[in-house]
């Protein structure tokens, strides 16, 4: 942080053993000159030379440390404990800020009054990316609009109580931005991109599998579900749209997780006692399947068709 002045934004970096990425995500951060900043690295117990790469940095950056690995989401919680921007923004240690875009940002946070503000980001590999519009932040949650994490510009008194699921692996970033978009009242698109998303061989390794994918997919919906109905803003529409969402990972539970699979069909038929799948399954022979089969019939016949695919390809391998 600039010590001669009020940080307008603080810039949260959780980070293990990525010494070789770092450098050029801070160099990122301290380039938006226009901004006084904040820039907390909170380092998850790295073992590589992370700790004399931040030194390095002296004063510029907020430097934490913690005794043993947590995860992620416990860095990020912790460095959000220590933030005093305005504004706070959460920075994966392999994304890099694009030059001057953080004014933007702020800029546009300040005159809309927004709680949160999204923007678009650069894929590494698949090249731009638009930000949504949120118009009704409810029912465009439920319609599956969200940004990944480095992608939102937060209002720091939105964040008040809130704190990122530790318990979660893969959708972290969108378990955060549900929650915290359903407690706000505004929020705004900048329509141009803030980041570059890179890709690296270490990412791999990070990828959770399809089925807990589905089981993080159904949590988060659970959440959400909760806090609606707190709210009594769980309206008959709103719990049919619950009930398609739900579906969306339906398929893969049946194939790899049969009780959950049960739990979560007899939950979407507690939503919508008239259910189909409609926008959530996009092959059409499915939907047409689902409802001449009925929907647990239709999924069970198509995971038993998958299971024996997958054993006709290993027995012509053996």
């Amino acid at each position: 942080m600039r010590p001669e002045m009020a940080p307008s934004v603080t810039i949260v970096i959780p980070t293990y053993n990525r010494c070789d990425l770092l450098p050029s995500c801070i160099d990122s951060c301290l380039m938006q000159r226009d901004v006084p900043l904040e820039l907390i690295v909170v380092d998850d117990g790295s073992t590589d030379a992370t700790e004399a790469v931040l030194r390095a940095y002296g004063e510029q950056v907020c430097y934490h440390r913690t005794t043993s690995r947590r995860g992620p989401n416990s860095a990020r919680n912790s460095g959000l404990a220590c933030a005093s921007g305005k504004y706070v923004k959460f920075l994966d240690h392999d994304d890099q800020l694009l030059p001057g875009t953080l004014r933007g940002e702020v800029d546009l946070a300040d005159t809309t009054a927004a709680d949160i503000v999204v923007s678009g980001w650069v894929h590494e590999l698949a090249g731009p990316r638009e930000a949504p519009v949120f118009t009704s932040i409810v029912d465009d949650v439920l319609a599956g609009k969200a940004v990944p994490t480095s992608a939102a510009l937060y209002r720091r008194s939105s964040l008040v109580g809130r704190a990122w699921d530790e318990t979660l692996s893969k959708l972290d970033d969108w378990d955060f931005f549900v929650g915290t978009a359903l407690r706000c009242s505004r929020i705004e698109t900048n329509a141009h991109p803030v980041y570059v998303w890179r890709q690296h061989p270490a990412q791999a390794s990070r990828a959770a599998s399809m089925a807990h994918n589905a089981r993080e997919h159904h949590y988060i919906l659970r959440k959400v579900e909760e806090e609606l109905a707190h709210r009594s803003e769980l309206t008959p529409h709103r719990r049919k749209r619950l009930a398609q969402y739900f579906y969306k990972e339906l398929r893969t539970l049946a194939l790899a997780d049969p009780d959950l699979f049960r739990i979560s069909l007899r939950h979407i038929y507690e939503l919508d006692p008239a259910f189909v799948p409609r926008e959530e399954e996009r092959q059409r022979w499915m939907r047409v399947a689902c409802r001449v089969l009925g929907v647990r019939r239709a999924l069970l016949l198509h995971s038993s068709a998958k299971r024996a695919l997958r054993r006709g390809r290993m027995g012509a391998w053996e």
